[in-house]
C-alpha cells in the first residue's frame, strides 16, 4: 500500500510536466467457471468500461500511442487497449463493443494455439484443480520424463481448508507446467484433461481462435494483431536459439494470418530479460509490451512498454481507478 502511494505521487508529479500515455491490458471478455488470475471481464462490464473510457480519454491504436502522448493534468488522457493470448471471446464479445465505441485495440496472439481448438494450458490447470470435483490427497503427473507429485490431506476437505489446499495445488502445478518445454506442457495438459470430469472442462470462450476467426477479428481495420510467442513460454528461461525461434515464428505466423507484418510484441507472463528485448528488436518489432504497471513516458523504451491490468470493474469503478491509481 505504501509503495503504491509513492508510485501515485511520482506519476502525479511527472504527469504535470512530461508527455505520457496509458496502455491497458485485457485477456478475456466473457466468463469462466474458475478464474484464478482474474482474466475474465463480463461483456456488460467491458461495455460499461468502454463507454466511460471514451467519455474520459482518447483511445488510439497502440502503434500511434507514442506520437499521441499528452502533457499536463488538464490534458485529455490518451489510452491504448491490448488483449493477450487470442481467446475467441475477443472476437465474439469484445470486437462488437470496441466497434460500437470506435475504440481500436491490439490482440497479441499465442500463435501455436491458433486452430488447435483446445484450451490454453493454464486454463486446463485451473479447471483441473479448482472446478470443485473430487481430488485425491496424493497424486502423480508425468510428462515426457518430468514428474509432478503432490500429497496434501487438505484436498479431501470441503471447507475453507480444502479450498486453500486446492489453491496450493493449483499454484504448484501451474509453476511446474510453466517451466516445461512446449511439447511437455502439451502432454501435461492432455493428461490433466483425461482425468478431469466432463463438467469441469473449460468451455465456451476459453478456447483460442482459429485462423479464420483471426482474419475475421482484423477485418474492418479497427483491431490489429501482435505476436505473443508460439507457445506462451517464459522467454528468460530459454536458450538464445529457442528464444529466437519463439519470437520469429510468432512474427511469421502473424504475418501469414493477417497478411501484413506485425509491428508489436508482448512478452508472455511479462517475463523478459535483456537478451529477449534485443532479439525482439532484431526481429523487426517496433513496440513490445510488458505487464509492469506504469504510464508510458516519452523516454520509455518502446520495447519495454508498461501496461495496467484491468479487472472486472463497473464503468464507474474503472474510471475511479483511472483517476486515482493511474492518471492522478
Amino acid at each position: 500500500m505504501f509503495r503504491r502511494r509513492i508510485d501515485r505521487m511520482r506519476r502525479r508529479k511527472r504527469r504535470a510536466v512530461e508527455p505520457h500515455g496509458l496502455v491497458l491490458m485485457y485477456h478475456r471478455v466473457g466468463s469462466a467457471r474458475v478464474d484464478p488470475w482474474g482474466l475474465c471481464i463480463s461483456a456488460e462490464r467491458f461495455a460499461s468500461q468502454l463507454a466511460r473510457l471514451t467519455e474520459y480519454a482518447d483511445v488510439v491504436p497502440l502503434d500511434a500511442l507514442r506520437e499521441s502522448l499528452r502533457t499536463g493534468r488538464g490534458a485529455r488522457p490518451v489510452v491504448a487497449i491490448t488483449f493477450d493470448d487470442g481467446y475467441v471471446d475477443n472476437l465474439e464479445n469484445a470486437k462488437p463493443i470496441l466497434h460500437k465505441h470506435a475504440a481500436p485495440a491490439t490482440v497479441f496472439l499465442t500463435t501455436g494455439y491458433v486452430d488447435r481448438l483446445r484450451p490454453f494450458w493454464w486454463d486446463i490447470v485451473a479447471a483441473a484443480t479448482l472446478a470443485g470435483h473430487a481430488l485425491p490427497a496424493r497424486g502423480r503427473l508425468d510428462a515426457d520424463g518430468a514428474t509432478f507429485t503432490w500429497s496434501d490431506s487438505g484436498l479431501e476437505r470441503t471447507d475453507a481448508a480444502g479450498t486453500a489446499a486446492r489453491r496450493r495445488l493449483h499454484d504448484r502445478l501451474w509453476t511446474w507446467v510453466s517451466k516445461l518445454d512446449s511439447a511437455s506442457r502439451d502432454q501435461a495438459a492432455g493428461r490433466l484433461r483425461e482425468w478431469m470430469p466432463e463438467g469441469a472442462q473449460p468451455t465456451g470462450g476459453a478456447r483460442p481462435m482459429t485462423a479464420g476467426e483471426v482474419r475475421e477479428l482484423v477485418s474492418g481495420g479497427l483491431l490489429a494483431i501482435g505476436a505473443h510467442t508460439v507457445s506462451h513460454c517464459m522467454l528468460s528461461q530459454l536458450s538464445t536459439t529457442d528464444k529466437l525461434a519463439e519470437i520469429e515464428q510468432s512474427r511469421d505466423d502473424c504475418r501469414k494470418l493477417a497478411g501484413r507484418e506485425p509491428t508489436s510484441f508482448a512478452y508472455p507472463h511479462g517475463n523478459l530479460d535483456a537478451e529477449s528485448i534485443e532479439l525482439v528488436r532484431a526481429a523487426g518489432f517496433r513496440l513490445a509490451c510488458t505487464s509492469r504497471g506504469d504510464l508510458l513516458w516519452s523516454d520509455t523504451d518502446p520495447l519495454s512498454i508498461p501496461r495496467f491490468a484491468v479487472g472486472n470493474w463497473t464503468g464507474e469503478e474503472f474510471v475511479a481507478r483511472l483517476s486515482r491509481e493511474w492518471l492522478p
